[in-house]
């Protein structure tokens, strides 16, 4: 049965999720949702799409979730929380915050840290791979934190122990950055594929600064580090074994040289090895699932922590 609904959720991923040129270029039309432009004070405009359930406010306020890349995965979050909600099931319905941009894509410079030195990606065909921005994370963290969070916290009663940030690729990496070098602001962080290897590994340098710090902040409260990735990110999968063979060998040796599993792997050791008390960490493999497919899995097992009944 699960792998049935994976399956119907997949479907509903590449018909909604996988379209974003499609998405950006309208607003998402859906019951008891709202698109809107949010003007940040320093850093410019953001299409925000909310959802709130046509439903009595619980008692303890609306979980809530935010989401990276918001665009590719409203519509698949909305079907999810819609379809699996009930008073019987896993999860109850929340409140959904889609960030997204209504002219040019600015995630590369929103969800990209800074390093001292940039370090290059050396593509299988000897192109030098540098992102067109990046360095932003700390003024796109201060948006989300300062003014978009106390902004839907004003006008909805939201749940203060149960809001999660999702983010898949460059959106996982900036959660994670998020979570290491930044004051604890989300109960619940999906990181779906974080991109580790930006900058030469960038995030490992920085995650060992942070374990190292005996005065780094203490979580005061329990906090989930949902971590996972697709197992075929490192390898071919079994439909791409039929791509002529100098295909194959250049996605192979792309995914090989970036070591989204190895390094997803790696992350998920130190996390657990530091032993951080309040820390509720999971570390999910999906199998036979590649970087463009693996993020259904991850919102939906990320929306069960966030929504469960409990």
């Amino acid at each position: 049965m699960l792998r049935l609904i994976l399956v119907y959720f997949v479907v509903i991923f590449m018909l909604t999720g996988c379209q974003t040129d499609r998405q950006k270029s309208m607003n998402v039309i859906v019951a008891n949702a709202k698109t809107e432009v949010v003007h940040s004070k320093s850093i410019g405009d953001y299409k925000i799409t909310i959802y709130t359930p046509n439903k009595p406010t619980p008692k303890d306020g609306w979980p809530v979730i935010y989401l990276l890349d918001g665009d590719s995965y409203f519509l698949t979050a909305y079907n999810m929380m819609t379809n699996q909600a009930c008073d019987r099931c896993v999860i109850k319905e929340g409140m959904i915050v889609a960030i997204d941009y209504s002219g040019e894509s600015r995630r590369g410079l929103d969800y990209l840290p800074k390093p001292e030195k940039l370090v290059a990606e050396i593509l299988p065909n000897h192109q030098i791979n540098l992102p067109v921005s990046y360095g932003g994370a700390d003024d796109f963290y201060d948006f989300l934190t300062k003014e978009l969070k106390p902004e839907i916290e004003k006008r909805f009663p939201i749940n203060p122990n149960k809001q999660a940030i999702f983010g898949h690729s460059y959106g996982g990496l900036f959660n994670l950055y998020a979570f290491l070098a930044k004051p604890i602001a989300f109960d619940t962080y999906i990181i779906s594929s974080p991109s580790m290897w930006f900058s030469g590994g960038y995030m490992f340098d920085l995650l060992s600064k942070h374990l190292a710090n005996d005065k780094r902040p203490t979580l005061g409260k329990p906090v989930n580090l949902w971590l996972s990735v697709g197992g075929a990110e490192q390898s071919l999968l079994a439909a791409e074994l039929s791509l002529p063979e100098a295909e194959q060998k250049i996605l192979l040796q792309h995914r090989q040289n970036r070591k989204m599993v190895d390094s997803s792997t790696r992350l998920f050791e130190k996390l657990k090895q530091a032993n951080i008390t309040n820390l509720q960490l999971n570390y999910t493999i999906y199998p036979n699932q590649s970087h463009k497919t693996v993020a259904i899995f991850a919102l939906q097992e990320g929306m069960q922590v966030n929504f469960n009944a409990n």
